[in-house]
């Protein structure tokens, strides 16, 4: 299978690649401002680390699927700076979700997670015909907050203090898109 690269203005989507693995270690060990906002309550697990490394490096050894669930972000420049990746919210095939991580940070604040995001949601709505998609988070993640916001989702439920960070509780959320708002608003992001 051909591999797959998107691109959206100064956003490049592609598969991942043998050297990925070397900024997936560096994120996971020295740059990981991240990790503040994607699920923070994960790298309190001692094998949080070599699990993620064991199963990116697991991805690499596997055809590829036709439709992709993970792919790399790399800025224009080449530079390859997070991830994007869906999954199936408790395995229930209606209810795809979507997520985004930005994991360099010297490129946050310039608009490309949107740009990637929305490039990722077009992607998905083509390959998979999904009606709806969509994203969770958790209330202390303002970024992804204003990102699904940005990205036209409709909150969907919102379980009160569901998780704890930093020993405070934290609402978890989860959003919602419908494939027909999506278009109408980004109609130059018809990738199939």
């Amino acid at each position: 299978m051909e591999p797959l690269i998107l691109k959206y203005e100064t956003i490049i989507l592609r598969d991942r690649i043998p050297t990925d693995i070397i900024d997936h270690r560096r994120w996971l060990s020295t740059e990981t401002a991240w990790l503040e906002w994607d699920s923070p309550w994960e790298s309190n697990n001692p094998n949080f680390v070599s699990k993620y490394l064991e199963h990116t490096v697991r991805q690499l050894q596997m055809p590829l699927p036709p439709i992709r669930r993970t792919l790399e972000i790399c800025h224009y420049d080449g530079t390859h700076i997070g991830m994007v990746n869906a999954y199936y919210i408790d395995g229930d095939r209606e209810r795809l979700a979507v997520g985004i991580g930005l994991r360099d940070s010297s490129y946050w604040g310039k608009g490309l997670g949107t740009m990637a995001f929305r490039l990722w949601l077009g992607y998905q709505f083509a390959a998979t015909g999904c009606k709806r998609i969509y994203c969770q988070t958790w209330s202390g993640n303002t970024r992804m907050i204003k990102l699904a916001a940005k990205c036209h989702f409709s909150q969907w439920e919102r379980r009160k203090d569901f998780r704890e960070v930093r020993g405070q509780p934290f609402d978890a959320l989860t959003y919602v898109l419908s494939q027909e708002v999506f278009k109408a608003m980004h109609p130059e992001l018809r990738i199939i």
